[in-house]
């Protein structure tokens, strides 16, 4: 069985995997992580059976799709930032600044990611476009633009002279769990639904501070 995440949908993975060959004995679980220009991290293509998501991403009327956790949204910015010393962050305060995207072909995951619908149609200005962590990292860093991303992201992808704030005004970042509706009967796709935890709210925390 194929598995794909996109965005560190979720940090059980190995978890997941050791509860999916308890229940299926003989099937193995490939994990594979998924560029952000890919967005349904091949699910859309066929190419797996089931993928890990950030909601919402192009394409997700068309597949069956599971919340599994929502986390709040912060903002990743350069630690000689001047909003960097602020505790949080309004997205109106980030309406000027400009943003490293992904690429644009994401469509309504990238607008998500840009905030596009608390803008009252201000047009986001686009620094940088990458499709890949460490590129989104070293953007940031560079000074090239901030970036909205789930709080979690101060964990996994925390880095010396960036630091990651709380923004107030957006809604959370939801992830969830999906798969094509013509797996819907299929025991072997079906067996990992059960084992992922379910519409769970992470707490609000302040991110922690990376600095050089």
């Amino acid at each position: 069985m194929i598995v794909e995440w996109i965005n560190n949908g979720t940090a059980d993975t190995q978890e997941i995997i050791a509860a999916f060959t308890r229940r299926r004995p003989g099937w193995r679980v490939d994990m594979r992580q998924a560029a952000w220009s890919n967005p349904t991290a091949g699910l859309a293509d066929g190419d797996v059976d089931a993928a890990l998501l950030r909601l919402p991403f192009p394409g997700q009327e068309t597949l069956r799709v599971e919340v599994l956790f929502s986390e709040p949204r912060c903002v990743a910015l350069r630690s000689s930032h001047p909003l960097a010393e602020r505790d949080r962050i309004s997205i109106r305060d980030l309406w000027d600044e400009s943003f490293v995207a992904a690429p644009a072909e994401t469509g309504s995951w990238r607008d998500y990611w840009l905030a596009t619908d608390e803008r009252d149609g201000d047009p986001p200005r686009i620094g940088a476009v990458t499709d890949q962590p460490d590129a989104w990292l070293s953007a940031i860093a560079n000074g090239y633009g901030v970036a909205l991303a789930p709080e979690s992201a101060a964990r996994y992808y925390a880095r010396p002279g960036i630091t990651y704030r709380p923004v107030t005004g957006v809604a959370p970042s939801r992830v969830g769990v999906a798969w094509a509706p013509a797996a819907d009967t299929d025991p072997v796709a079906g067996g990992l639904r059960p084992l992922l935890p379910r519409q769970q709210t992470v707490p609000a925390r302040r991110p922690r501070l990376t600095a050089s």
